[in-house]
C-alpha cells in the first residue's frame, strides 16, 4: 500500500455539507443541478457504523496478526469458515499493518490495517473514519465495515498499486486525472481552513529537539538542516503560497502509487487510504502526485513529469473537474494550473520531509525515515527557485 501517512491531529467536532450523497438529511440546492446536499457531522459514522468492537490486535508478528484477524472476520463474516480462511500480508506500508481475509473468492476479502505504534499522536481516527463513509457514498471508496480498538476493517477494491512505469501510460494516468477530479468535486461547504501548513507545523512541534538515536542525530546534523531553520522555510513558503488564493476542495492528500488501484481488466482507477483526506489547497493533491513518480524505496526526481506532460494531464484533469470538453479548456487556464502545481510541488516536499523526521523518532518499522526525509528537504531546495520563479504568461 506504499507510505500510509500520519493524519489530522486535531479532534474539534465539526459540521460538514456535500454533495454526490444520498444518504442522510438532505436539502436541494440550485448551485449544482442534479446533485444533493447531506449534512453529516464528523462524528456521523458513529451512528451508521454497524460494528465497534472492543477488541485490539497484536500485529507484533504474522501468527499474532493472523489470529487477530480472524477475530475480527468471526464478527464481520460469521458465516465464513475459520478454518478455511486465507490470508495475505501487504508488506509495502511503513505507517500501519496490513492483513487481507476470504473466504472462497479472494476479490470478496477484507482488509484489516492495524495502526502503527505511536500514530495516534498525529491521527484523527475520526476524521478518518468518517472519510471512510463520505467517499463510499460519494462512489470513490470502499465501505467501512467495522472498528476495533486499534484498526479498521473495510472493504477490497480489486487491482494492483501503480508502478513508476505505469503511472505515465495511457490510459492509466488519465484515469488518474478523471479520478482525481471526480474526488475534488466532492462539494465540501463548510470545509474550514486548508491543512497544508497547520500539519506541517505540528509534525515540526513533534519533531525532537534530538534524536534519541544518536546516529541519527549525526546524520541529520551532516545535512546541514536544523527544526529551526526549517520551521522559518516553512513560513516563507506559506506567505508565499496563500497569496496565490487557491482553491480549496476536499483533497486526498496523500496520493503516493501505492494509494492509486489500477483494476485492468475493468480499466479503472481508484484510491485508498484516506487519513488525509481533508480541505487543502486544489493544487496540492496534484503536486503531490507528480512528486510520488519518483517512488520511494528508490526515490529518482528524473522521474518528474516534464512540462508536456503536465499540460496534457492537466487538461484531461480540468476537463473533467469542470464537466468540459478537452477542446473547451482554455491554454491559460492550463498555464495558471501548471505553475500553481509545481509552486505547491515545494509544499508538498516540505510536508513529508516534516513527516519523515517525526516518523524517524517513533516508528518501529523497519524503513529509513531519516533518509527518505532528507532526500525530500533536499529535493525541496533544489527546485524552490525555479518553481517559485514560475510566473503565468499573461
Amino acid at each position: 500500500m506504499g507510505l500510509s501517512r500520519l493524519g489530522n491531529t486535531d479532534s474539534t467536532t465539526t459540521t460538514t455539507t456535500l454533495h454526490q450523497l444520498s444518504d442522510g438529511p438532505s436539502i436541494p440546492t440550485a448551485a449544482t443541478p442534479g446533485t444533493v446536499h447531506c449534512l453529516y457531522p464528523i462524528n456521523w459514522w458513529e451512528r451508521k457504523l454497524k460494528m465497534i468492537l472492543e477488541l485490539s490486535v497484536d500485529a507484533s508478528n504474522v501468527d499474532n496478526l493472523k489470529n487477530g484477524a480472524r477475530k475480527i472476520i468471526s464478527h464481520v463474516r460469521p458465516e465464513w469458515k475459520q478454518d478455511e480462511l486465507q490470508y495475505k500480508v501487504y508488506t509495502d506500508g511503513i505507517t500501519n499493518q496490513l492483513i487481507g481475509v476470504w473466504y472462497n473468492d479472494r476479490n470478496s476479502q477484507l482488509l484489516i490495517r492495524v495502526y502503527g505504534q505511536m500514530t495516534e499522536k498525529f491521527i484523527d481516527r475520526g476524521v478518518e473514519k468518517n472519510n471512510f463513509e463520505i467517499l463510499h457514498k460519494a462512489g470513490c471508496g470502499p465501505e467501512l465495515h467495522a472498528v476495533f480498538e486499534n484498526g479498521l476493517c473495510y472493504g477490497y477494491i480489486v487491482g494492483e498499486p501503480v508502478t513508476t512505469d505505469q503511472i505515465i501510460q495511457v490510459p492509466i494516468w488519465e484515469c488518474v486525472a478523471k479520478e482525481m477530479a471526480k474526488f475534488h468535486r466532492i462539494q465540501v461547504e463548510n470545509k474550514g481552513h486548508p491543512i497544508l501548513f497547520p500539519k506541517i507545523r505540528r509534525f515540526f512541534s513533534l519533531m525532537p529537539d534530538k534524536f534519541s538515536d544518536p546516529e541519527k542525530q549525526k546524520r541529520l546534523e551532516k545535512s546541514g538542516y536544523t527544526k529551526e531553520s526549517l520551521q522559518k522555510e516553512v513560513e516563507v513558503l506559506a506567505d508565499k503560497l496563500e497569496s496565490l488564493k487557491c482553491p480549496v476542495v476536499f483533497s486526498h492528500n496523500d496520493l503516493l502509487l501505492g494509494n492509486v488501484i489500477w483494476n485492468n481488466n475493468q480499466r479503472t482507477v481508484n484510491f485508498i487510504d484516506y487519513e488525509y483526506g481533508g480541505p487543502n489547497f486544489q493544487p496540492f493533491d496534484i503536486a503531490n502526485h507528480f512528486n510520488e513518480f519518483a517512488g520511494v524505496d528508490e526515490v529518482d526526481y528524473n522521474r518528474y513529469p516534464n512540462k508536456a506532460f503536465q499540460y496534457k494531464w492537466l487538461r484531461t484533469y480540468l476537463a473533467g473537474y469542470t464537466n468540459k470538453t478537452q477542446e473547451d479548456v482554455l491554454e491559460e487556464e492550463v498555464e495558471k494550473w501548471y505553475v500553481w502545481v509545481n509552486k505547491f510541488a515545494l509544499s508538498s516536499h516540505l510536508f513529508w520531509g516534516s513527516w519523515a523526521l517525526v516518523q524517524a523518532e517513533f516508528s518501529t518499522i523497519d524503513f529509513d525515515f531519516l533518509g527518505y526525509g532528507i532526500i525530500r528537504l533536499n529535493e525541496h531546495f533544489a527546485k524552490k527557485d525555479e518553481y517559485l520563479g514560475l510566473k503565468v504568461s499573461c
